[in-house]
């Protein structure tokens, strides 16, 4: 039997104050290389970072970061109540799930080696699907998605053909992000209706911006393709981005006046599409779900949105972390770094 809410919302304050501060992720993303990333790593909560010899050292200081992010959230589902554990164990687990499946498609699509399809996954158990490596040993992508068929993402199978049409990967990875977001939102009848504003937001916001950045991709690849597609069918979970805004991207030449029409929050996420940059309307997309749940937080200090709040600080930390490390690895300029993160600019 779980301590209670009371316990698991002052053990959240008290998690809060141990993560990463603004001042410590600048410092880290301006390590002057990997190894002095690792270095200053050991003076964080994260501790001594071993890396093998010859691998890949930011895929497998990815891995590190997940593993502290699932130990964190670990320890609040340990403490909270039956409703809140068994929410917080569906959000995060089918989110990381469906991160490794469209990570094992995009491999089986581009014909990435098994070895580093498997070596690129999360670092969890499966909770929905089958075994993952059994996935990514598929001999072709069709395959992978067939044996996704006799488990809760069966409906991805159905998007095959238009994959196949089109030789692109959009269709399931679009398939997969209805499936999360419709999964979670029903998730949330666990919770009382006054915690689930919080979630639902977030949920959404994602929800819609990927959505919108695949309209966005495909109105220059399928024009006349999409426009005979049932809209419906291709989105079939739109929230504040509707299915009307989606229509006008695919058939609009200049998509400015859509993206202002849609208002904040969305514009502002949106806004770095005009230069191309994906990874940029990415973070800006972290940074406003960084705030709403601080947000949510500064509303009620004595509840759910507390632990939310917590959670969400820490899968962004470790959003940050891993593009540092990537960065370092590429040899990216710690200026180019600091651009995509949010931790130092949420003080």
């Amino acid at each position: 039997m779980s301590p209670g809410l009371s316990y698991a919302v002052i053990r959240s304050h008290a998690l809060i104050a141990d993560l990463l501060t603004p001042e410590q992720v600048l410092e880290l993303a301006v390590s002057e290389d990997l190894g002095t990333l690792i270095e200053r790593l050991s003076e964080t909560p994260y501790g001594e970072v071993s890396v093998e010899a010859g691998g890949d050292v930011s895929i497998a200081l990815e891995r590190v970061f997940y593993r502290k992010f699932i130990e964190r959230m670990a320890r609040i589902v340990d403490v909270a109540p039956g409703n809140i554990a068994e929410f917080l164990e569906a959000y995060y687990y089918t989110r990381f799930e469906i991160l490794n499946l469209k990570r094992i498609l995009r491999g089986k699509f581009s014909g990435i080696p098994v070895s580093q399809i498997v070596d690129s996954l999360v670092p969890i158990k499966p909770y929905q699907a089958k075994d993952f490596e059994v996935l990514a040993e598929s001999e072709t992508l069709e395959e992978a998605v067939q044996r996704l068929g006799d488990t809760p993402y069966s409906a991805v199978v159905a998007s095959m053909e238009l994959s196949k049409e089109y030789d692109a990967l959009w269709p399931l990875e679009l398939a997969l992000n209805h499936f999360y977001a419709r999964t979670i939102l029903r998730t949330l009848e666990r919770l009382p209706s006054v915690d689930r504003a919080i979630v639902r937001r977030i949920v959404q916001v994602e929800a819609d911006i990927e959505n919108f950045l695949i309209a966005v991709k495909q109105r220059r690849a399928h024009e006349e393709a999409l426009r005979v597609q049932r809209l419906e069918d291709l989105f079939p979970a739109t929230y504040g981005i509707p299915l009307s805004a989606i229509k006008e991207v695919l058939e609009a030449r200049d998509i400015k006046p859509v993206i202002a029409a849609l208002g904040p929050p969305h514009s502002e996420i949106l806004a770095p599409i005009y230069e191309g940059d994906v990874a940029l309307i990415r973070t800006h997309l972290r940074r406003h779900i960084y705030r709403t749940a601080r947000l949510g937080r500064s509303t009620n200090d004595f509840g759910f949105n507390v632990i939310m709040a917590y959670l969400v600080f820490s899968e962004i930390e470790k959003d940050d972390l891993v593009g540092i490390s990537w960065g370092k690895a590429q040899g990216v300029s710690s200026e180019d770094i600091l651009r995509y993160l949010t931790i130092p600019y949420s003080a």
